[in-house]
């Protein structure tokens, strides 16, 4: 017996591939192979799994049945499946999969996901004894499978990281609750992983997070290649140090010139609660942060990140239908590249924000570049959004030659009053208070201060829930248009770019649109 025991070992330790398999399951664990499955860490060639590319049958998935409570590895190779891996819901028989770097995990044949954590024992002994479960490292070629990584929401705590997801046609990895049951939050961490779809043009998913999965972690994570980064459906989110780009690989649809990527997400929200979003790159995107009608979630977004590497590209940054009358946004410390006119950061009812009256929303400390391709009717132009109660309104003095109209900039349609000093030269200022509640304006006071030989007046056109401020000097002369909010309702915005001059006709307005105020 003896003898038979030693011939066997001698043997598999003049095999190549398993003396192989040997140095990596070394290299993983930093111990002896007799070391590793004392703790719990076993070889999955070393236990008769083919890595050659050769189709594998539920040979692998009797080996996880045979592994409870330990750590399957996939040395370097190619792993060909005919059946996903099954990995258990029951905490207290947690399978980890821990694959080389140089592991590849395929499909030829159609699947319903490469890896379904959470679809085997499927109880709970006790849930107060919840612990990790994780999947790291390798490549995961999705192309033939619906999903790359399925989890059942009810199984908290799982971890995917470090690894890369590729070639998905369709999602890439969904936490998906298949009936109802658990606490509502899956708790997933999702770090240090890339996901390669096939096309920004076709309905491919990074991400997608179903009903009642809350708390998700992602960090330090690239999802290129999809028409949505990530989808959501539960609130409770972190994201932090994630890119989000739009571009095809391979195998995708490829559109028209200027059609690419015209449909592009980063992120899709269709829930309420809360996320906070750090560190987000929103690369060559359409439109950056949609909120489905009928949601209201809370926002808060520090250090976002929206560029296009296309000329005329882009839509807005953050988008929510007019039915979502609670929601909450805060957007602070970010920078913005605006490649396409009429852009628009946020892109909401304006109703909504100039009715506010419990601050809901903050546009503060941040960069945008590219003003001239703003819209001048974009919302965090608003004095009360950017917490500023002046604005100066262009960097050169103003040379008029006639009587042309000259843009002040806009109020929009609110519940509060408006008092707001202009001062048109150092010796010439108006005060005008008025109140818009967007059915028509109500001028309660209206005097100039200073040199005021008559020649100068105001006017203004309604324009939807904005009312367009705008003046004119019949005797021509200089003007540094400087607006003041007197009564802090801050509802004024400024034109967008301090270095253009801006006429009625950028805002659609028309000459026959303009009320000239009676001179006091």
């Amino acid at each position: 017996m003896k003898q038979t025991i030693c011939f066997l070992f001698g043997f598999f330790l003049l095999c190549p591939a398993y003396g192989q398999d040997k140095q990596q399951l070394r290299q993983y664990t930093n111990t002896t192979e007799q070391s590793a499955e004392l703790a719990g860490i076993i070889s999955a060639v070393g236990h008769g799994i083919r890595n050659d590319g050769t189709p594998i049958g539920p040979e692998l998935n009797r080996l996880i049945k045979q592994s409870y409570g330990k750590t399957v590895f996939f040395p370097a190779g190619t792993y060909n499946l005919t059946e996903p891996i099954v990995l258990p819901m029951d905490y207290t028989k947690n399978v980890n999969l821990a694959f080389d770097k140089n592991a590849l995990l395929k499909s030829d044949t159609h699947l319903d996901a490469l890896i379904k954590v959470g679809y085997s024992e499927v109880y709970f002994v006790d849930v107060t004894h919840r612990r990790f479960s994780y999947i790291e490292g390798g490549i995961l070629d999705c192309y033939n499978a619906d999903n790359g990584i399925l989890i059942d929401g009810r199984k908290q705590l799982v971890q995917i990281r470090n690894m890369s997801l590729v070639r998905g046609r369709n999602t890439h990895i969904r936490i998906h609750l298949p009936e109802p049951g658990g606490t509502g939050s899956s708790d997933t961490k999702i770090d240090n992983v890339t996901i390669q779809g096939i096309s920004s043009n076709d309905d491919v998913y990074g991400i997608y997070i179903d009903k009642s999965c809350c708390d998700c972690k992602i960090s330090d994570t690239f999802i290129y290649g999809t028409k949505e980064a990530i989808v959501t459906k539960s609130a409770g989110h972190i994201l932090n140090n994630v890119h989000l780009l739009a571009m095809n690989t391979t195998g995708g649809t490829v559109r028209a010139d200027g059609e690419n990527f015209k449909e592009t997400v980063g992120i899709r929200i269709s829930t309420g609660g809360f996320f906070v979003f750090n560190q987000v790159y929103y690369d060559t995107m359409d439109r950056g942060i949609v909120v489905d009608d009928n949601f209201s979630p809370d926002l808060l977004l520090d250090q976002q990140i929206s560029y296009s590497y296309l000329n005329d590209f882009g839509t807005c940054f953050l988008h929510a239908g007019a039915n979502s009358p609670n929601l909450r946004v805060k957007i602070s410390n970010s920078t913005f590249t605006l490649r396409n006119k009429d852009y628009k950061l946020l892109d909401y009812s304006p109703g909504m924000v100039g009715w506010d009256i419990a601050d809901k929303f903050s546009f503060v400390n941040c960069v945008v570049d590219g003003l001239h391709n703003l819209s001048p009717y974009d919302l965090t132009l608003l004095q009360r959004l950017r917490g500023k109660a002046a604005d100066g309104l262009m960097w050169n003095r103003l040379d008029d030659s006639g009587s042309q109209w000259y843009v002040l900039g806009a109020v929009v349609a609110s519940p509060l009053q408006n008092f707001l000093e202009i001062d048109l030269t150092d010796e010439l200022r108006a005060k005008l208070r008025f109140g818009f509640k967007g059915n028509g304006l109500n001028v309660f006071s209206y005097e100039f201060e200073g040199n005021d030989d008559g020649q100068v007046e105001l006017g203004y056109a309604l324009h939807g829930d904005f009312c367009v401020w705008m003046f004119r000097s019949r005797k021509g002369g200089s003007f540094t248009p400087v607006v003041y909010d007197l009564l802090g309702s801050g509802q004024f915005m400024p034109f967008p770019n301090k270095g253009k001059i801006y006429v009625p006709a950028d805002y659609g307005v028309s000459e026959a649109d303009i009320q000239v105020l009676d001179h006091p």
